[in-house]
């Protein structure tokens, strides 16, 4: 279904840091990401941000604002060199006559959302940084597989918390046998144990 989209849709690139779409933005389509990564956020007047995910090949984004018919929620931005497949509303309204399996990958896309926003409503309220942050590097995993690119910056951004807990964190995971780090990499090691301790156990 991403080949598919990526096809279909009409193609743009975006160079590194560059802003894809702004909070208040009219929601009149949305975006697949073909290669690259999008950081989706939230700016607030006091320039601090709220990081709500990293998004990766073959991921959506902009979906939620074009079915509820509101304004751009969040903000996204290009990390590094960013291709995307525009998915505007004629392209839509076609997929969802033509193609009933496009249908059921678009609602499958809108419950993971909604899973991944209620997971981390709730590890926010109950558990510790290191829990979060084990969370988060499972998350991943799930999606990109064992070797994650990411910076500490990046997974202190998801986390929302310092750079240096961020750190501390992951040098205990390494220590632990949980993870390997590399330049801008992180192998996970022991997945299981690493799931274990995002549960909180």
């Amino acid at each position: 279904m991403t080949a598919m989209l990526a096809g279909a849709g009409r193609r743009r690139h975006f160079d590194d840091g560059a802003t894809i779409q702004q909070q208040g933005d009219e929601g009149d389509g949305f975006w697949l990401v073909v290669s690259g990564r999008v950081v989706v956020c939230r700016f607030a007047e006091t320039g601090d941000v709220t990081v709500f995910a990293v998004l990766g090949p073959g991921d959506l984004f902009g979906e939620l604002a074009y079915f509820a018919q509101v304004p751009r929620q969040v903000d996204a931005v290009a990390e590094g060199n960013v291709e995307l497949s525009w998915i505007g509303a004629a392209l839509v309204d076609r997929l969802l006559a033509d193609e009933p399996a496009f249908a059921q990958w678009l609602l499958r896309s809108l419950a993971h959302q909604l899973r991944t926003a209620l997971d981390r409503v709730d590890r926010d309220r109950r558990l510790s940084a290191h829990a979060r942050l084990a969370r988060v590097l499972s998350d991943i995993a799930v999606r990109d597989g064992p070797a994650i690119t990411a910076t500490q910056q990046d997974l202190a951004d998801l986390v929302g918390v310092s750079r240096v807990t961020t750190g501390q964190a992951l040098a205990r995971f390494a220590e632990s046998g949980l993870i390997e780090r590399g330049y801008g990499r992180i192998t996970l090691c022991d997945p299981v144990g690493l799931e274990a301790l995002a549960a909180g156990l």
